[in-house]
């Protein structure tokens, strides 16, 4: 799908080839389409816990364990926009542990400058995250 950013033209399969050949995260899903915005590119993604590398073993019983893991993988998502033009905005969320394949599930949404970051947080992510799982 093609999405706009400002003057740009971006197809989210080219995104999806830089996010899975330039970082350790995997797209599972390519959900733009189902943002029904053409100004919002979003993807569900994973990210095995060996690949944060922090030093506690992965632990889903301890809250605060799971928190700096799902923070951490969070965090990696802002590099992800060296792969788009000036004057963009994403928002990400980890909300899932996989213990089938052992990965951190994430959603993650950019959207150009022009849509406010609050919206892309308080609206968007969250209708995003009602799409998957």
């Amino acid at each position: 799908m093609y999405v706009i950013f400002r003057d740009d033209l971006i197809s989210s399969d080219d995104i999806r080839k830089e996010i899975e050949e330039n970082s350790k995260f995997r797209v599972i899903t390519d959900l733009s389409k189902a943002s029904k915005r053409e100004d919002v590119m979003s993807f569900k993604l994973a990210i095995k816990p060996r690949d944060l590398e922090i030093d506690r073993a992965f632990d889903w019983d301890d809250d605060s364990t799971v928190d700096e893991y799902f923070e951490k993988a969070e965090s990696l998502t802002k590099d992800f926009l060296k792969f788009f033009p000036k004057y963009t905005i994403q928002a990400s969320s980890a909300y899932k542990w996989d213990e089938v394949y052992d990965d951190i599930n994430l959603v993650l949404v950019i959207s150009n400058i022009d849509l406010k970051l609050k919206k892309l947080e308080l609206d968007i992510l969250p209708r995003m995250l009602k799409q998957v799982d």
